[in-house]
């Protein structure tokens, strides 16, 4: 069932303020957000290299940010428009978050996320990247 478009904004709205968090126009913040089975998964982290996948276009990609001990994890954002299409983001139990995106065209594109609010002391940064080959 397809929403109408002021119903997603209204529930983005809605979600971004209880959860303290900005979500673009159009991106859909839900209580639930889940990928179809067989979808990759990709766990951003603060290692370098950072964790790859690849997965053909047309396909959805899980993502998870982790928690961290203060704050809430931010919106994932990605680094090349138009790789990758985020389907839905929610924040977990444990102020990480799980976001799922559909990778919309051949291309690769980094990921990345932090957590709100800011700390003078220690700012966590966690990396992916994820690169989209051609469907066939």
């Amino acid at each position: 069932m397809r929403m109408p478009m002021i119903v997603i904004a209204v529930l983005t709205a809605f979600a971004a303020a209880a959860c303290g968090s900005t979500v673009p126009a159009g991106h859909l913040v839900s209580a639930r957000c889940q990928a179809p089975r067989g979808s990759v998964s990709l766990t951003l982290t603060d290692t370098i290299p950072a964790p790859r996948v690849t997965t053909k276009a047309g396909s959805y990609i899980t993502v998870t940010v982790p928690a961290w001990h203060w704050g809430t994890a931010t919106n994932v954002q990605a680094t090349t428009s138009g790789v990758l299409r985020q389907v839905c983001t929610m924040v977990t139990h444990d102020h990480g978050r799980l976001t799922v995106l559909k990778a919309a065209r051949a291309g690769s594109s980094h990921l990345g996320a932090t957590v709100r609010p800011a700390s003078n002391l220690l700012m966590p940064a966690w990396g992916g990247i994820v690169i989209v080959t051609p469907s066939r």
